[in-house]
């Protein structure tokens, strides 16, 4: 039986932080990535499992099945030394996956680029509306909304950054 280690937000998927960093700090043997759209190109399958480590075990699966795998595991009993690291794109399939029934009580952000009405909320971490709106939903449903680059650096968490970040939006918007 496999634990699930931590659940992260990071556009990126698999790169040097998560390989070097995470999987080490959490000692992961599998990834599972929760992607809608993935999930059906066989191409970037490999690709993602060529930049695991050899003995980390990548899966790819849409939202919904995740949910009910995830939700599965949460609940059985037994060994639970192997543990996984679950990667999301976006805010918004965290939300998904939470809404599919896998209730995870913390979100780590770990890395979401810039793009079209997109405000800088922490290092690596920028969201647009729609974006935000999610994060604020898991947040008001209980789960702990973070935002941490790296396992060795602090975690700040979004109910500090958020009001301070719309505030500089606010104020850069007002002439």
């Amino acid at each position: 039986m496999t634990r699930v280690a931590l659940v992260r937000i990071d556009d990126r998927l698999i790169h040097g932080q998560v390989v070097v960093k995470w999987l080490r700090y959490l000692d992961c043997s599998e990834i599972l990535i929760v992607d809608n759209e993935l999930w059906r190109d066989d191409f970037m399958h490999n690709v993602l499992r060529l930049a695991a480590p050899p003995s980390v075990r990548v899966q790819v699966a849409p939202v919904q099945q995740a949910a009910e795998h995830l939700q599965l595991l949460d609940n059985a009993k037994g060994d639970d030394r192997r543990r996984s690291l679950v990667l999301l794109r976006s805010p918004q399939a965290a939300l998904q996956l939470f809404d599919g029934g896998f209730h995870f009580s913390q979100l780590n952000v770990g890395g979401l680029a810039a793009g079209p009405d997109s405000i800088r909320l922490y290092k690596s971490v920028s969201a647009n509306a729609d974006q935000i709106t999610a994060l604020d939903e898991l947040r008001n449903r209980g789960v702990r909304v973070y935002f941490q680059t790296v396992p060795d650096e602090r975690a700040a968490e979004m109910s500090q950054l958020l009001p301070a970040a719309c505030q500089r939006r606010c104020s850069l918007a007002d002439p």
